[in-house]
């Protein structure tokens, strides 16, 4: 069994059976020096266009002009001009399947996949990395499974194919593919980056019982590996800590500070989720079901919240419209900050 793999299930067995160990980690991590921009900032789409140097002229100008649309999210445009092509260049294809992620319209996305295995073309590493993402959005895991066992199979493994089923376990909420993935990166020397870890928290965050004990180990794993993380990186650990004791949220918050990452918006909105152990994100839009919720709560955590609120209010954040609510009803509930 693989030592990132091991260590995530015996944290979370361990945590399960009410049990406290000390993290175990693998070797240190072997990374390159130089990350890309995408994976300094994020979770950014793991896109290859290759070959381009071998396919007509014509064809060039096709992925040009779907490449031009897809920047201007102009899905009507992408579909006219996949629709009027007539050649079997997979470039192409894979050009509008990308354009098809990026436009959010993943249900034309996987159909345009199918069509390019009615047709006959050639699937290429970019076809089965757009095709699990797309899979993925559409909850089609057993698409996801099929394709990533035909990447496998072929024998060559490549960051964006992986990256795609990461995030695809991502999606699904599943801990334990998405770590054998990033282990699966280190035994065949593939660079990992931040985007691989952030996606393998949000398994975490979005499994039937979201583990912060996993995302714990993650992220630590992660910074050991002299990653840095985001912003993104913090919002998607306190999705996963939507179950964790008061005081590791405050551990999570200061450590950002250390990093020297401000809060935005959604990592307010998804820290006040969890500090409320909020756990799906129960609907709490109404004034009543709101204010209901809060009595429910226990003190310290209020104080928490108000205080994060606060903080946040006086360094310009824009706060969610629910975030306003809590701290309009927390005041008048005579709850405040501790400054």
């Amino acid at each position: 069994m693989h030592l990132l793999f091991r260590a995530v299930l015996l944290a979370s067995a361990a945590f399960c059976a009410g049990i406290l160990i000390s993290p175990v980690f693998s070797p240190p991590l072997r990374q390159q020096p130089l990350s890309t921009l995408r994976d300094r900032q994020g979770n950014g789409l793991h896109i290859s266009a290759r070959g381009l140097d071998h396919i007509a002229t014509q064809d060039k100008v096709i992925i040009g002009k779907i490449c031009h649309a897809e920047r201007t999210r102009n899905w009507q445009e992408v579909e006219r001009l996949i629709s009027e092509y007539g050649g079997l260049a997979a470039p192409v294809y894979n050009a509008a399947l990308t354009a098809a992620f990026r436009c959010a319209k993943y249900q034309a996305g996987t159909k345009l996949f199918l069509k390019m295995i009615e047709l006959g073309i050639t699937n290429t590493e970019p076809t089965y990395t757009m095709g699990m993402k797309l899979f993925a959005k559409e909850h089609r895991w057993d698409m996801v499974h099929k394709l990533w066992g035909e990447v496998q199979k072929s024998g060559v493994l490549a960051v964006p194919s992986c990256g795609a089923r990461i995030d695809a376990a991502a999606e699904e909420g599943d801990i334990e593919g998405a770590v054998k993935i990033l282990d699966m990166m280190y035994d065949e020397n593939l660079e990992v980056g931040v985007s691989n870890f952030n996606s393998a928290i949000k398994a975490c965050q979005n499994a039937d019982k979201p583990s912060y004990v996993a995302a714990e180990f993650l992220f630590d794993k992660m910074t050991h590996a002299k990653l840095r993380p985001s912003i993104i990186t913090f919002s998607t650990l306190m999705g996963a800590y939507s179950q964790a004791p008061l005081g590791k949220l405050q551990g999570a918050r200061a450590q950002m500070a250390t990093w020297g990452i401000q809060p935005d918006k959604v990592f307010l909105e998804k820290y006040v989720h969890s500090v409320f152990q909020n756990e799906k994100n129960t609907d709490l839009r109404s004034a009543c079901k709101l204010a209901g919720f809060l009595t429910s709560i226990n003190r310290d955590r209020l104080v928490d919240a108000a205080t994060v609120i606060d903080e946040a209010r006086a360094n310009g954040v824009r706060l969610s419209e629910f975030v306003k609510h809590v701290s309009k009803l927390m005041k008048q509930m005579g709850i405040s900050g501790v400054h």
